[in-house]
């Protein structure tokens, strides 16, 4: 991580302090004011900030962790929860109505690809959460019934990536699971 951000940060915060504790001492003496220098150093004072925050955004910025949204994913995947699993399809995703022969646990997709996880539900609120095949978590959203969540994911090794619920539904909630084969 890059020690510029701080230390612009830093720097700006000082230059804040010094403005206001001018700003104080100042206060107990009674003088004429002059405008235009005044209007002046309201200019200059903008324009300073105006830089930093410039500079802020383009340090920033470029290091967000979104991916280009115009771009088109690879695949989609609808993942829909009822309580408790998780159904994985590239079709449209299973009804209430269908759920038994609709419902697939399973998806498989290529590494190195992008997915786009269409997130939603046909009941309660659930954690739709990635985890790798070494446990870590990679990429969790919300699914709530009536809504669509939008996750993607680019999975960069193969091997079977497990999705479990991490919003507690009910008692059966630690077997809400489902399975995303990475090849």
């Amino acid at each position: 991580m890059s020690a510029a951000p701080f230390a612009l940060f830093i720097a700006s915060a000082l230059l804040i302090l010094v403005v206001f504790a001018g700003a104080a001492r100042g206060q107990g003496e009674g003088r004429a004011v002059d405008y235009t220098a005044v209007n002046r150093l309201r200019l200059v004072f903008f324009v300073a900030l105006a830089l930093i925050l410039l500079a802020f955004f383009a340090l920033t910025v470029p290091h967000l962790p979104y991916p280009d949204e115009a771009s088109t994913p690879d695949r989609i995947v609808q993942a829909v929860g009822k309580q408790y699993a998780w159904s994985l399809t590239e079709g449209p995703g299973p009804t209430l109505a269908g759920w038994d022969s609709e419902f697939s646990p399973a998806v498989t997709v290529e590494a190195n690809s992008v997915v786009e996880f269409r997130v939603t539900t046909l009941d309660a609120s659930h954690g739709f959460s990635l985890y790798a095949p070494d446990g870590h978590l990679v990429a969790q959203t919300q699914a709530m019934p009536g809504y669509v969540n939008r996750l993607r994911v680019t999975f960069p090794e193969p091997g079977a990536y497990t999705v479990l619920c991490l919003e507690f539904c009910g008692m059966a909630h630690h077997r809400m699971r489902g399975v995303v084969m990475v090849k």
